[in-house]
């Protein structure tokens, strides 16, 4: 047996093992962080992009309507999938519902509205849109 093989036929060191896990809790140490900053990121832009969907279908809604559509309340996101996008239930609108970490909400007047969605679990995470598309926390 030549001393490669006979170095194989003995494992790894106890040193070797400890740098190998070492380096594994520095990669998760920094790797997690990152990723979920980069997951609360997408869901941020996720809502923004509904905000910003109801925005261009309260448009087309005040051409038919001659008013806004007004959805007041805790969490609207089911019945503005339905009234304002024309989805056939609520689950089949633009909105997500079952995974959305946001509220969505519309309240105002026949010719003025704000569409605000907020984080379920983090209210300092709020957006909102206007009639005039002058947003807020984008």
């Amino acid at each position: 047996m030549n001393k490669v093989s006979k170095k194989l036929a003995q494992g790894f060191t106890l040193i070797e093992l400890l740098l190998v896990i070492a380096l594994i809790g520095i990669l998760g140490a920094i790797g997690v962080p990152m990723y979920t900053g980069f997951v609360d990121t997408v869901k941020q832009k996720d809502a923004q992009n509904s905000l910003q969907s109801i925005f261009m279908m309260q448009k087309d809604y005040f051409n038919q309507n001659y008013c806004y559509y007004i959805a007041p309340g805790e969490d609207q996101a089911e019945v503005i999938n339905v009234n304002l996008f024309g989805a056939t239930t609520g689950a089949d609108g633009p909105i997500p519902l079952a995974t959305n970490p946001y509220r969505f909400e519309i309240i105002g007047t026949a010719s003025t509205y704000t569409a605000t969605a907020t984080n379920r679990t983090d209210d300092t995470k709020t957006f909102s849109i206007t009639d005039t598309f002058s947003k807020t926390g984008f």
